[in-house]
């Protein structure tokens, strides 16, 4: 898109905020992956292995913070749900190392929740220059989830929602008008 979609202002608010606002509902400790150090409104850590995307983001975190569970969300999902995130955590348990919805037929890893239990794989994998989430997902014991029939269909496809081009930020800005 040519921008950093973090900080497009979106219904009132950068979509960074939104996202962790959203995540909120959920969680009780939202953390953001962020190396500009620009002021936010919630606490904020940088990559310990720089450019490693959100592998590199999300062991990042993990190695700061002491919770078992992370909840992983992309900043071109501008319209992330507690709902979904809701259902997809009734999925976790002791013996599972992720919970990652599939939609419309692809995986989405960005919107998936980690268990603490995956660093020492993530460390590996970034050691040794790999910086995909799916790669992790190979493994570890994960849990793919496709049916989401027991949620509203708007939540679900507006939390799946993807912006990556000027017309995706459009139409992001007319579901803001209905929301």
């Amino acid at each position: 898109m040519g921008k950093d979609k973090a900080w497009l202002k979106l219904c009132g608010q950068p979509v960074v905020v939104r996202i962790a606002n959203e995540l909120q509902k959920t969680v009780s400790n939202v953390v953001i992956n962020q190396n500009e150090k620009l002021d936010l409104p919630m606490p904020s850590i940088g990559d310990i292995f720089q450019d490693a995307g959100p592998l590199g983001g999300l062991h990042s975190v993990m190695k700061s913070r002491e919770e078992e569970w992370f909840f992983l969300s992309a900043c071109d999902t501008p319209f992330i749900h507690e709902s979904v995130y809701n259902y997809l955590s009734s999925f976790t348990d002791q013996t599972i190392d992720a919970v990652v919805p599939e939609y419309e037929g692809r995986l989405q890893p960005l919107s998936g929740i980690y268990r603490k239990s995956c660093l020492p794989i993530i460390e590996t994998l970034l050691h040794n220059g790999e910086r995909k989430v799916r790669l992790l997902l190979e493994q570890v014991h994960s849990v793919y989830v496709n049916d989401f029939h027991p949620l509203p269909s708007e939540d679900v496809n507006r939390h799946f929602f993807n912006m990556n081009t000027p017309e995706d930020y459009r139409k992001a800005q007319e579901i803001c008008k209905i929301l």
